[in-house]
C-alpha cells in the first residue's frame, strides 16, 4: 500500500471510531439522564453515584480524544463535584450536578471534529534490507579547508558507500537520497554546514528532513560546538579525526533514523475504541503497539513482547492502575521499564501520590494525537538509549558476553524448530598482546572498536554481534550455512587487514582470525560455541590470518 493510501486508511479508521464513540456516548448519556432524574426523585443509593462517576470518567478520558473536548472538560468537572460531594451525603446527587448531567446532551450534538493530521504521522522509513554486505550511504559536503581524501578511503574500507553532492544545488541533496532510500548520514564540513542544515530542512521530502547530519570542524573548542548544537546538526567531531569513534557514529545514526519500528509499547487500556485510536496513531508513526485489555494477562504479555514503555490507564475497571504498576515492579526484569500513566487526573497531588506507587510519569487525557506521537517517541528513544548502556559493551556498543550467548541458544531453538541452518563464528584479533605492548593499550582499544564498527556494517541487520571478552567477538548469523560464513568472513578479514592504525608516527596492520560451526548440529548453544572455538585455535595453529570451519574429524 502507498503512503497516501495507508494514511487515507488509517484517517477512515479513525473517523469510524469516532462515529462508535459518538453512539457510545449518547447510550451513556440516556443512562445518566436515567439516574440523575432517579435522584430527584430519591431513588438514588451509592451504588448509583459510583455508576455515575465511573461513566463521567470514562467521558473526561475520551471526549477530547474524539472531537468533543467540552464534553470531556464538562464531564472532568462534574465527576470533581460528584467525589467532593461524596462525603456530605454519597447516596444523592446535588440538584446543581442534576443539572449539568441533563445539559450534557447538548456538548454531543455537533459533529466530531476530525483529528488535526500531524507531521508525526507519515509512515516511517522501511527497515534497512537486511542482506550481506549492505552498505549504510555516507553523503560528503566538505569544503576546501579539511583533506577528505584519507577519512573518505577509510571510511570506504569499513564498508560505506560514500558519495559527493553540492550543497550550491538545492535539487543534488533530494536526487542522490531518493537514489536509495536506506540507511543515509551527511557528513559536512563547518564552512557549508549552515547551508547544508538549511537544505535538509528545508526540503520537501521527509525522508529528507530525517537525515543525520555530522560536522566535522579543524576546531574543538566550546564556542564552536555550540554553535553547531544550535544550527541543528546531530554529532561533531574535530581535529585530530577519531576515525572509529566517527565510523561508530555514522553506524548509530542512519540505523537509528532509518529502521521502520520507533519503538515498543504495550498499551493497558479498557476503553476499546480509545485503545484502537491510540493503537492505530502510534502504529501510523512507526511504533510497535501491544494492547492488553485484561490485567491478568499483562504479566505473560510484558515477558513475550518485551516491551520499550508500558502505557496505562489509571483506572481499569475494577483495577487500579496504580496497584498493577507496583505490581509490574515484583519482577526484577521490570525494575528499569518505564511505566506511563494515561488519566484524566489533573490534580497535582493526586498524581504525585501516584507516581509514588511505581509510575515514571502522567500524560494527561485528552491526549492530542501528535502530543502522544512525539511523547511515545521521545520516551521510547531514551528507553532504548538506556537499554543500550545496560545490555551492551561500553566499548564497542555490542551485546555483552551472557546476552551474545543467549542469542546462540536462542538460534539454535528456532533451527529445529524451523527446521533451519545457522552459524556461529569465533573472532578473534592476531598478536594482540603484542598491540597492546608496542602501541598502547588506547591503540588497543581502537582496533577493537575498529573491528566492530566494520563487523556492524558489513554483517545483515538479523545477525547477532557480541564482544565475547576481550579482542573475542561472537557472531549468530541465522539462514547462513557455516561455508557461506566462512566466506563471508574472509571478506571481512581481507579488509580489515587493509585498515591501517597509527601508532604515535608509525602505522601499523592488523589481522584477524576466526573460526565457524554450524549451530544446529550441537545439542546445545555452549557446545555450538566450543566448536567454533576450536576451529578457532585450529586457525591460530595454522597459521593465523583467515578462516577456518569446524569438521568433527
Amino acid at each position: 500500500m502507498t503512503d497516501s493510501g495507508s494514511a487515507n486508511a488509517v484517517a477512515s479508521r479513525l473517523a469510524e471510531l469516532r462515529e462508535r464513540f459518538a453512539e457510545r456516548a449518547a447510550d451513556d448519556l440516556s443512562t445518566l439522564e436515567q439516574l440523575a432524574r432517579a435522584s430527584l426523585s430519591g431513588q438514588s443509593d451509592n451504588a448509583v453515584v459510583q455508576d455515575v462517576l465511573a461513566r463521567l470518567h470514562r467521558l473526561a478520558g475520551s471526549a477530547g480524544t474524539f472531537g468533543f473536548p467540552e464534553l470531556g472538560d464538562a464531564a472532568r468537572n462534574l465527576e470533581k463535584m460528584l467525589k467532593a460531594h461524596a462525603g456530605a451525603d454519597g447516596a444523592l446527587l446535588p440538584a446543581l450536578a442534576v443539572e449539568k448531567l441533563l445539559a450534557l446532551r447538548t456538548l454531543l450534538e455537533n459533529p466530531p471534529v476530525p483529528a488535526a493530521t500531524t507531521e508525526a504521522q507519515s509512515p516511517a522509513a522501511e527497515d534497512p534490507e537486511g542482506s550481506h554486505g549492505f552498505q549504510v550511504r555516507v553523503l560528503l559536503a566538505i569544503g576546501p579547508e579539511i583533506n577528505v581524501d584519507v577519512a573518505e578511503q577509510a571510511l570506504v574500507a569499513y564498508g560505506f558507500d560514500c558519495l559527493h553532492f553540492s550543497y550550491a544545488e538545492p535539487g543534488e541533496l533530494e536526487q542522490l537520497a531518493a537514489q536509495s532510500r536506506s540507511a543515509t548520514v551527511i557528513l559536512a564540513s563547518e564552512s557549508c554546514i549552515d547551508k547544508v542544515l538549511h537544505l535538509r530542512d528545508g526540503s520537501r521530502i521527509e525522508f529528507v528532513r530525517r537525515l543525520p547530519v555530522i560536522c566535522l570542524s579543524l576546531q574543538d573548542d566550546f564556542d564552536s560546538r555550540y554553535r553547531i548544537a544550535g544550527l541543528g546538526a546531530d554529532a561533531f567531531f574535530g581535529e585530530p579525526l577519531d576515525l572509529p569513534d566517527l565510523t561508530e557514529r555514522i553506524e548509530y545514526l542512519a540505523m537509528e533514523r532509518s529502521t521502520r519500528v520507533s519503538g515498543r509499547v504495550v498499551l493497558v487500556e479498557d476503553d476499546a475504541e480509545l485503545a484502537e485510536h491510540y493503537s492505530l496513531v502510534l502504529r501510523s508513526a512507526g511504533v510497535d503497539v501491544l494492547w492488553v485489555n485484561d490485567p491478568m494477562q499483562l504479566a505473560p504479555e510484558l515477558a513475550t513482547f518485551r516491551p520499550d514503555i508500558l502505557l496505562m490507564d489509571v483506572q481499569l475497571g475494577d483495577y487500579s492502575g496504580i496497584t498493577l504498576a507496583r505490581l509490574v515492579r515484583f519482577d526484577p526484569q521490570w525494575l528499569s521499564l518505564p511505566i506511563i500513566y494515561l488519566s484524566s487526573e489533573d490534580d497535582p497531588d493526586n498524581q504525585l501520590e501516584a507516581l509514588s506507587r511505581g509510575a515514571d510519569e502522567f500524560l494527561m487525557k485528552p491526549v492530542s494525537d501528535g502530543y502522544l506521537i512525539r511523547s511515545v517517541l521521545i520516551r521510547c528513544s531514551r528507553a532504548r538509549q538506556l537499554s543500550r548502556l545496560m545490555n551492551r559493551d561500553s566499548l564497542t556498543g555490542l551485546l555483552k558476553h551472557s546476552l551474545i550467548k543467549q542469542e546462540v541458544d536462542k538460534e539454535l531453538a528456532r533451527c529445529r524448530r524451523e527446521q533451519k541452518q545457522a552459524s556461529v563464528a569465533m573472532v578473534d584479533l592476531d598478536h594482540f598482546k603484542q598491540i597492546n605492548d608496542t602501541w598502547g593499550h588506547r591503540s588497543g582499544d581502537i582496533v577493537i572498536k575498529a573491528l566492530a564498527n566494520m563487523l556492524r556494517n558489513r554483517l545483515r541487520e538479523t545477525d547477532r554481534i557480541g564482544r565475547y571478552g576481550g579482542e573475542e567477538f561472537l557472531l549468530v548469523l541465522p539462514g547462513c550455512d557455516p561455508g557461506a560464513a566462512a566466506q563471508l568472513l574472509a571478506e571481512i578479514a581481507e579488509a580489515f587487514a587493509l585498515l591501517s592504525f597509527s601508532g604515535g608516527d608509525d602505522s601499523f596492520h592488523v589481522t584477524l582470525s576466526a573460526g565457524v560451526a554450524a549451530i544446529e548440529a550441537f545439542p546445545s548453544g555452549d557446545e555450538a560455541i566450543e566448536a567454533a572455538d576450536k576451529a578457532l585455535y585450529n586457525r591460530k595453529r595454522s597459521g593465523r590470518n583467515g578462516v577456518t570451519v569446524f569438521t568433527h574429524d
